[in-house]
């Protein structure tokens, strides 16, 4: 992987604790966070930062762009489908994942108020929910990207995809076995370099 990229995906991976801070607030009593990744709307010219963060109930999907960030809950019945694709030529950010939200179906969308209380500047934010409008513009991929590429663990993708089949959605995946493949192949590299430098 060249260093720009390595840099970069250092930078995502300690982002994560940001993008988790970010979410919390959208949390639902009894709920946490227990697997994440994170990516980029693009490989080589990054408009948005993109981080997936899943619960038991629900996606939640925060995005950075230049001027401001994006946080949204979405539980699992309202994801009609999610596409996860291995691209084994990258190195970096290998998984290209496509999320198609339902514009008008079941479950509450809820993001954050942008205007914090009246008298109190430094409230915790409060979660809303989404109206049809706001839905249906999150749907099309208007408010923050549905796609992106990512650095997908396996733990990650089999935690989603039960939950989609517990909640009914549709999820693909295709190159799975070539991406454990190579992180087999890189843990296995990473053992014998300690084994020599010992």
């Amino acid at each position: 992987m060249a260093l720009l990229d390595t840099f970069k995906q250092k930078v995502l991976d300690l982002g994560r604790s940001e993008a988790r801070a970010k979410a919390r607030p959208l949390l639902t009593a009894g709920e946490s966070f227990d697997r994440s990744a994170a990516g980029l709307d693009r490989r080589t010219q990054e408009g948005f930062v993109l981080f997936w963060l899943l619960s038991d109930r629900a996606l939640f999907l925060v995005a950075g762009g230049p001027d401001e960030d994006h946080g949204y809950r979405i539980p699992y019945e309202a994801v009609n489908e999610i596409s996860l694709d291995f691209d084994d030529n990258a190195e970096f950010l290998p998984w290209y994942v496509r999320t198609a939200i339902d514009p008008s179906g079941p479950g509450a969308v809820t993001t954050l108020e942008d205007v914090p209380a009246p008298g109190n500047p430094l409230a915790r934010p409060v979660p809303r929910r989404l109206d049809a409008e706001e839905r249906t513009r999150l749907a099309r991929g208007e408010m923050v990207p549905l796609t992106g590429f990512g650095a997908l663990p396996k733990k990650f993708r089999s935690a989603l995809q039960r939950r989609m089949e517990l909640a009914g959605g549709t999820m693909h995946v295709t190159g799975a076995e070539l991406a454990d493949s190579r992180a087999r192949l890189a843990r296995i590299r990473r053992a014998g370099r300690k084994g020599t430098e010992s």
